[in-house]
C-alpha cells in the first residue's frame, strides 16, 4: 500500500502533539471531563488562519465554540441556541475576520462551486449590505466582512430578544484583523457590535468592552 508521505507527516504531529497534550495537562481535562460550564458562545469562521489562540490560551471548557464559512447564526442556529439556552453562556460572540474568503465569494459570482458551498454562500450574500460598500476592492471587502458581522448580531438578537430583555446574556460582534487593515496590528481583535450597538465613541464608554479600545 503506498503511503501519503505528506499526510503521514501531519497525523505524526497531531499524535505527538497530542502526546504532550496528555502529559501537561491531564489533570486539567479531568477536572472537566464529566460536564462542560463554558463561559461564552462563540461563532466563528471557520478559515484556518482565525483560532482561539488569537485570544485565549486556555480554550478548553471556556468557549463553546461554532464554526462555518463566513461564521453565520443562521447556518448553526440549533447548535448557537444549545450553548445559549442549555448551557446558559452569558456571552453570545460573532467574530468575523479580513481577508475572509467566503465573504469575498459572496461579493463575487460564485456559481461554479459545488451546489453544497453555493447553499451556504447563498445565506452569507443576503446578510450582506451591498450599497453600504465603498473604496476600493480591498476596503469593499473589509466593509463587508464588518457588514456580515452586524447582520448575525442581528439575526440573534431577534432569537434571544427574551434573554436580552432579562439581561441574561450579551450579544457581541467582533473583527479578526488578519491584514492589519485598521493598522492597529495584524491579529488584532475589534469589538464593533454591542447588542445591536454599532457606535463607536458609545462602544469606547462601554464597561463591557472599553478595554478593546485602549
Amino acid at each position: 500500500m503506498s503511503i501519503n508521505k505528506q499526510a503521514l507527516n501531519i497525523l505524526k504531529t497531531i499524535n505527538n502533539t497530542n502526546k504532550h497534550y496528555v502529559n501537561t495537562q491531564e489533570d486539567n481535562v479531568k477536572s472537566f471531563s464529566k460536564t462542560q460550564n463554558p463561559t461564552a458562545t462563540l461563532v466563528m469562521c471557520c478559515d484556518s488562519r482565525a483560532h482561539t489562540t488569537s485570544f485565549t490560551y486556555t480554550p478548553e471548557n471556556n468557549f463553546f465554540i461554532v464554526r462555518n464559512i463566513g461564521n453565520q447564526y443562521i447556518l448553526n442556529q440549533g447548535c448557537v441556541e444549545f450553548g445559549v439556552r442549555v448551557l446558559n453562556t452569558p456571552i453570545l460572540i460573532f467574530l468575523g475576520h479580513t481577508q475572509c474568503g467566503a465573504v469575498q465569494a459572496s461579493m463575487n459570482d460564485y456559481s461554479n462551486f459545488h451546489s453544497s458551498i453555493i447553499r451556504e454562500i447563498d445565506h452569507l450574500a443576503l446578510s450582506i449590505k451591498k450599497t453600504e460598500l465603498h473604496g476600493t476592492d480591498t476596503e469593499r471587502w473589509a466593509s463587508a466582512v464588518v457588514n456580515n458581522v452586524n447582520q448575525q448580531v442581528e439575526l440573534a438578537i431577534k432569537d434571544f430578544k427574551d434573554l436580552l430583555n432579562a439581561e441574561k446574556i450579551v450579544i457581541i460582534g467582533m473583527v479578526l484583523d488578519i491584514d492589519n487593515h485598521l493598522e492597529d496590528g495584524y491579529g488584532r481583535i475589534s469589538v464593533i457590535n454591542v447588542n445591536g450597538n454599532i457606535d463607536i465613541n458609545t462602544l469606547k464608554t462601554n464597561p463591557l468592552v472599553a478595554d478593546f479600545f485602549q
